[in-house]
């Protein structure tokens, strides 16, 4: 037993795992949030590797960020087309990957407003595509997604309480502060109106739907499990300084 206690302890030495500040839980009408917070600063998004390949999943990302950076959190980015490429706007390095969408359509992505989560300099931003379009910026990273959950702290009036759509559930959300968070339902199937409220009482101000029912994350210490479910576009938050 002593062996294996020095071996646990050995080995804590070289995982980091999430402090309390970046990782917590919510729990309301019984559905289970979890919360991790992020720096900008920090967070990258990911669609295709320098060969042009798509990641296609949180366990291709993690084999090939962990060789270089210390993996805070993983998480899948927004809705995606039937043609395996982002669903609207999609910007990494600056670099603009995939355009903007102001099509109308059916589905999550196509309910209006949608919005654009987007991070240039040390600020992040949740706007809805039409007042993104009217800021001109000059993202580093950014995707377009939808619909926008909260604006400026009230729900989108899209929803209502009676929706029945229940599923598994994830966004992007800033505070008042501009703090920035990810958000994953790990217990209950919430509508979009329920996890808007969700959020409400979370603290966020502006919030941004990303996707639902394939949702996942990956959080050393916290989530570890496989991840091979397809996804497209992917979000990670590492420390910044290569290992």
């Amino acid at each position: 037993m002593k062996k294996i206690v020095k071996f646990l302890t050995a080995l804590c030495g070289f995982i980091t795992l999430p402090t309390p500040a970046e990782y917590r839980t919510f729990t309301d009408a019984n559905i289970t949030y979890g919360i991790f917070h992020a720096k900008p600063e920090e967070m990258r998004l990911h669609w295709r590797d320098s060969e042009g390949q798509n990641y296609n999943s949180l366990t291709n990302l993690k084999r090939v960020l962990q060789k270089d950076y210390q993996i805070k959190m993983l998480m899948n980015a927004g809705i995606y087309s039937k043609h395996n490429a982002p669903a609207g706007l999609w910007i990494e390095n600056g670099q603009e990957l995939n355009p903007l969408n102001n099509k109308r359509g059916k589905g999550n992505f196509h309910i209006q407003p949608n919005g654009v989560f987007a991070l240039a300099g040390k600020a992040a931003y949740i706007l809805t595509t039409k007042v993104y379009q009217q800021k001109h910026l000059k993202p580093t990273f950014a995707m377009q997604s939808g619909p926008m959950l909260l604006i400026e702290g009230k729900i989108n009036r899209q929803f209502s309480a009676g929706l029945e759509s229940y599923h598994k559930r994830n966004a992007v959300c800033l505070d008042k502060k501009n703090r920035l968070f990810f958000i994953l339902t790990t217990s209950g199937k919430p509508n979009l109106y329920t996890f808007s409220q969700g959020l409400q009482k979370i603290g966020c101000y502006h919030a941004l739907y990303l996707d639902g029912t394939i949702s996942n994350w990956y959080i050393p210490g916290i989530f570890n499990s496989f991840h091979w479910h397809h996804f497209v576009g992917m979000i990670s938050v590492t420390e910044m300084d290569k290992k």
